[in-house]
């Protein structure tokens, strides 16, 4: 994938964006195909719980480079059905949009690399839907075993965040599941028994 992302350097501009810098906000429309060749991404939506409260921000997923950005929307030409900003320090590749169609008609293989992209983000949506209906219990556990070699880098506020819950929500499951014994903590990291 990454070979083919280096041949979309001749057509497209590369820009740098900093930590914490919008890519995109939901409802705009896409102008350009965004390719994110270094650092890390991460969609979310904006929420308006009540009146008087201020917006939150539900993350749906993080996207690491090299892959595309928000390729459905910026092929089909409809608004960003969530918004995007760097996680870390990232370059990001922008094509336009005509050149990419071009580019594509001439090497086919571009298309697969598309449609692999685009079957990635179905199963991410999917993996979004199951882990709707769990409890946070059952969410955090399944988090925990889908990342066992990142869990003593994270933080429990990190892990809250990705699961889009409170860090006191947070607290109070994991000092359940030590009661029963099926984590510990040590210096505020998670290990999974």
């Amino acid at each position: 994938m990454e070979d083919y992302f280096k041949l979309l350097y001749n057509i497209g501009y590369k820009r740098f964006f900093n930590k914490d810098e919008i890519l995109f906000f939901e409802g705009e429309t896409p102008k350009k195909l965004l390719v994110l060749l270094s650092g890390k991404v991460r969609i979310y939506k904006s929420t308006q719980p009540a009146k008087d409260i201020a917006p939150r921000e539900k993350t749906l997923h993080y996207i690491s480079a090299p892959n595309f950005l928000a390729e459905m929307p910026s092929l089909l030409k409809q608004p960003f059905p969530a918004s995007a900003v760097c996680a870390q320090d990232c370059e990001v590749l922008e094509i336009n949009l005509e050149t990419f169609q071009k580019q594509c008609a001439e090497n086919p293989n571009f298309y697969q690399q598309l449609i692999a992209s685009l079957c990635q983000k179905i199963r991410i949506l999917e993996a979004l839907i199951t882990e709707s209906h769990l409890s946070l219990k059952d969410k955090l556990m399944s988090f925990l075993q889908n990342n066992t070699q990142n869990l003593s880098t994270l933080t429990q506020r990190e892990i809250a965040k990705r699961l889009n819950t409170s860090p006191e929500s947070l607290s109070r499951i994991i000092r359940e599941l030590k009661t029963q014994g099926r984590i510990e903590t040590k210096k505020g990291k998670i290990i999974l028994k």
